[in-house]
């Protein structure tokens, strides 16, 4: 009798704290800025975006606000007595849940026109220079901009068209009982991605020697890059031929900054800038300004980083907006 008292005590206290440990960390996670996502939708064309009229709380209280037509802006992108500025890019453009819709350069700058633009941001994190051109053509909600601002990295250069099934993003809000947990194991589950433990787990391409190797992926790159130059110059064609008026900014990362540039990553980069049409490379701005701590890893910028980015892109639009 006593065994048995003690196992169901056993039982019992496991169980209380089990329970405990699942409530704790959903309120930590919820805490943390976890639980309430951003939704986005799938699409043929452009693959995805963000989903229209979203208001959300993320990681330390900061506001991610998307609008009427997908796009991150504290403004509804209606055309009146202003005017329309698109930004496209990837991650570094949108910002990410620890920015700020006030503090992403694309608000910063329109702050600064005051009230004369309008600005929209339709960068989305994973896009590559295809998600963006497909984006800029065939998104009708978007075709009455009368700027369009491309802000790329090198990597977007060899992404291809990125597919929302390459991606641990929500199409649809999580479950009512602990969306937090449900969205940290969504995000590690993506991140870390088991499969690679599991069903794949022998080294691919093992055979191939390290030097070959890299021959082959600076080949494809390569390759990759110069499709991706190639139609960015279609739309940017296209766009100003429509009476629109269209920049191209070259956001740099930090190794390029502070290290010697790796000799591949320099050539790619370099014949980005030789041959994308109405382009501006930041490098030396960035380099020059001597404010190195504005990233918050190798290409996002932080806080400070937006506000240099807003200070550096406005400076080249002004003269040429009027």
């Amino acid at each position: 009798m006593r065994n048995i008292r003690f196992k169901f005590l056993s039982i019992l206290i496991v169980s209380i704290f089990i329970v405990l440990s699942v409530f704790l960390s959903e309120y930590f996670l919820r805490y943390l800025g976890l639980g309430d996502p951003i939704i986005y939708k799938t699409n043929p064309a452009w693959k995805y975006s963000l989903s229209e009229n979203q208001k959300k709380i993320r990681f330390k209280d900061k506001e991610i606000i998307i609008n009427n037509v997908g796009l991150r802006s504290s403004k509804q992108w209606i055309k009146q007595d202003n005017k329309l500025i698109l930004f496209v890019g990837d991650s570094v453009t949108y910002g990410g849940s620890r920015i700020d819709n006030k503090e992403l350069f694309s608000e910063r700058i329109c702050k600064s026109l005051k009230g004369e633009y309008i600005c929209g941001n339709a960068g989305t994190n994973g896009y590559g220079v295809l998600n963006m051109i497909m984006r800029s053509r065939y998104d009708d909600r978007i075709q009455n901009a009368d700027v369009v601002i491309f802000v790329l990295i090198l990597q977007d250069f060899w992404r291809g068209l990125v597919d929302m099934r390459q991606l641990g993003f929500f199409t649809s809000r999580p479950n009512s009982f602990f969306p937090a947990i449900e969205e940290a194991i969504n995000h590690f589950g993506w991140k870390y991605d088991i499969n690679r433990y599991l069903g794949q787990k022998d080294k691919i391409n093992s055979s191939v020697k390290s030097s070959d190797r890299k021959k082959l992926i600076y080949k494809l790159r390569q390759d990759e890059a110069n499709f991706a130059i190639e139609n960015l110059n279609k739309e940017i064609l296209r766009l100003t031929s429509q009476n629109k008026k269209v920049f191209v900014f070259f956001s740099p990362s930090r190794h390029s900054l502070i290290e010697k540039e790796i000799d591949w990553e320099k050539r790619l980069k370099d014949k980005i800038v030789k041959n994308v049409d109405n382009i501006y490379d930041l490098t030396n701005d960035f380099r020059n300004n001597k404010e190195l701590e504005i990233f918050m890893d190798d290409v996002h910028l932080n806080i400070k980083g937006h506000k240099v980015a807003s200070d550096l892109i406005l400076n080249r639009l002004k003269n040429k907006l009027k």
